[in-house]
């Protein structure tokens, strides 16, 4: 597949883009719409002042909102040239405004207790885009300090590269590329590059594995025990600059590199100094110059005190909070990880000793051997072809055909005895799976396009469509994750657009589209919202949205869902208040529409009673102002509710209308603006884990 290289821009926003939402967040959801605002109206915050461009004061009062900005705080206006144009720059002092602020917490699906992942407020995204701008050349300094990192960020990007799987068939006829908004692409990795392996199971089938595999005999997997959870922030300015010449210079340390890092985290987490926020790329950034600097020491007390080189006596590889160590001895081993103990308890961090696997001669763990199997097994199974026959008459071209036989239940089987064989879980190989299910589905899409327009069979196509549909979702069942999630509504999407496209008889489109709608419901179903399996709901509710008005869900049925009572005269209640993502998607879902009025006035009057509760008990709450700023251009909900929401935020009416007037989408999707296909297909670029 053809890759499409741009050169990119520079901008202090940009950062926006890649480096600050967790990958899981549900589809509607990004920060394009923040940061057009950004960036159209050059806000930023530099050498201790909020700057942003405006003629007139139409823009201050979102940004007295936005920031916290104290109401006495007097606007500054600057006349300023750049690039030949005359521009009016207005700003305040930093410190006028209120930047400790509670980020936006939702849980995920991850092993038994679920994992908290954080949206950080708008005003503290701009704040570490910011320390970005300013500090990225230290950044990639402090990241490269170690021999053992293989992920760690070297350069700042100069390049996005774009492999649209969606689009290189042109599915719905239109021409081939990427889009682009003024010169800046908005589909981006991330903010820096990285080196060298975005994947793990990359690392493992790579040159450098299979090279240390050759030189020892064994390998030992170490992971930190809850490492983000666990790390204190000011361990950042002790990894860099010394924790006892921090203790004797407290003052002068804040105002270093490491210490404006330390305080920016604490700032976007409530001054919290114990954990950091889960999620977003800036967090691991922050992660990897602590253990880059346990990696230093580590090295340094094996050679000194043990006189183990590295490459030499032992070669450790570490891929964020995993380290994996190669070795001969058996000594060797124990003082290796006796080491790594130490230095990770100077940091307070731990070993997770629950976790610790060794692996003797032949040196592969259970995943890549399951790797292997099932990729021959997806092979076998999933052959989608175009063969050629005989024409019928003599000196006419060979016919065409497709030819993908799909028997689902024999497929199922050979996986399950797969994994059972290689003793992994689902979990461990499904990204893997739908990874090869998605490439084989544009195959098969292929052949059929490639045979014979008049003898092409559609029939093939969709049973073959069918049955890899119930293999994924029976796959899916068993981790129902939001990274298995986003996957196989990416398969569902790509499936529907090119039924659609391609104009397929409608009885056979909606065989695949009634057996789609029979295992969402079944999903949904089985995994009643709950605080681990939210966000998964919120993206397969979204993508029945893809198939038709014949399969929207009734109101009862999205009211249990959501955990909603409805007493004897119809009226809904819950115990606990949806969050932002819920209660957005099911504006989005309901729409206008009749059928479900009951249920949006309940969601109407919920919301108002959450920010009443949030407005009294969590002051810069990151929710909260996500919630003003998306109703507020929400085109599904009436001005008087729009008025009600601002009010809880002290805005009359003229404010309202200013808040309104300075973007017309914030980071909800609304309407036609939002494309379910193009943000699925978004997600292919920060699948990192």
């Amino acid at each position: 597949m053809a890759r499409h290289r741009i050169a990119l821009t520079h901008r202090k926003q940009r950062s926006i883009l890649t480096d600050m939402l967790p990958f899981e967040v549900p589809p509607t959801f990004s920060n394009r719409g923040f940061y057009r605002f950004l960036r159209d109206n050059s806000v930023e915050i530099d050498s201790g002042r909020l700057r942003w461009s405006c003629a007139t004061d139409n823009l201050d009062v979102i940004m007295r909102i936005l920031f916290g900005v104290n109401p006495g705080a007097t606007i500054t206006l600057d006349t300023v040239t750049e690039w030949g144009k005359t521009k009016i720059r207005r700003s305040v002092p930093i410190n006028s405004c209120e930047m400790v602020t509670i980020p936006f917490n939702f849980r995920v699906a991850h092993k038994l207790d679920g994992r908290t992942l954080s949206v950080v407020h708008p005003r503290n995204q701009v704040d570490v885009a910011s320390f970005y701008a300013n500090y990225s050349a230290l950044i990639t300094y402090y990241t490269s300090k170690g021999e053992f990192s293989i992920r760690r960020p070297v350069s700042v990007s100069k390049y996005a590269y774009f492999m649209d799987k969606l689009h290189e068939l042109k599915l719905d006829g239109s021409p081939a590329g990427v889009e682009e908004d003024s010169h800046e692409y908005e589909q981006l990795g991330s903010y820096f590059v990285y080196r060298k392996y975005r994947n793990i199971h990359r690392f493992f089938e790579s040159y450098k594995y299979h090279r240390a595999e050759k030189k020892y005999d064994a390998m030992i997997q170490i992971d930190v025990s809850k490492c983000f959870d666990s790390i204190y922030t000011h361990s950042l300015p002790w990894a860099i600059i010394g924790k006892s010449q921090i203790k004797l210079n407290m003052e002068s340390s804040k105002r270093t590199f490491s210490g404006k890092f330390d305080s920016l985290m604490q700032r976007l987490n409530h001054n919290e100094t114990n954990g950091i926020v889960i999620g977003p790329e800036f967090s691991r950034i922050f992660a990897e110059i602590i253990l880059q600097s346990i990696d230093v020491d580590v090295q340094r007390s094996l050679l000194e005190n043990h006189k183990l080189v590295h490459k030499v006596d032992y070669e450790l590889f570490r891929y964020v909070d995993d380290y994996f160590v190669f070795f001969n001895k058996p000594s060797t081993q124990v003082t290796v990880l006796e080491t790594i103990q130490a230095a990770l308890k100077t940091k307070k961090l731990s070993v997770n000793t629950a976790k610790i696997k060794l692996y003797e001669k032949p040196i592969i763990t259970e995943i890549t051997v399951a790797k292997e199997r099932v990729s021959t097994l997806l092979n076998e199974e999933l052959s989608g072809r175009c063969d050629e026959t005989p024409a019928e008459k003599a000196g006419d071209p060979p016919i065409r055909r497709l030819t993908c036989a799909v028997d689902s239940n024999r497929l199922i089987v050979r996986y399950k005895a797969a994994l059972k064989e290689s003793h992994v879980e689902y979990g461990d190989l499904l990204n893997y799976t739908f990874a090869i299910v998605e490439n084989k589905i544009g195959k098969i899409f292929k052949a059929f396009l490639s045979s014979d327009r008049s003898r092409r069979d559609q029939k093939s196509l969709l049973q073959a469509l069918v049955a890899i549909m119930e293999f994924a979702f029976f796959a899916y069942s068993a981790s129902p994750k939001v990274n298995h999630t986003i996957r196989i509504c990416r398969m569902v999407a790509t499936a529907v657009r090119f039924l659609r496209s391609h104009k397929l008889p409608y009885e056979l489109k909606h065989l695949l589209f009634k057996y789609v709608y029979d295992n969402i419901l079944q999903q949904l179903d089985k995994n009643t919202m709950s605080v681990h399996r939210e966000v998964e709901s919120l993206y397969l509710i979204t993508c029945l949205t893809q198939i038709g008005r014949e399969y929207w869900l009734p109101e009862s049925t999205l009211a249990e869902h959501f955990m909603l009572e409805a007493d004897s005269t119809g009226s809904y209640s819950r115990q606990g208040f949806l969050n932002h993502f819920s209660i957005t998607v099911l504006f989005s879902y309901t729409r206008n529409k009749v059928r479900y009025r009951r249920l949006q006035s309940f969601i109407e009057q919920h919301t108002l009673e959450k920010l009443d509760y949030m407005k009294a008990h969590c002051p810069n709450d990151a929710e909260a102002m996500l919630l003003l700023l998306d109703l507020t251009t929400c085109p599904y909900v009436e001005g008087l509710f729009k008025e009600a929401v601002a009010s809880r935020f002290g805005l009359g009416a003229a404010e309202l209308l200013a808040v309104r007037a300075a973007n017309d989408y914030w980071f909800t999707a609304w309407g036609e603006r939002f494309d379910l296909s193009r943000e699925l297909d978004a997600k292919r670029s920060r699948e990192v884990y």
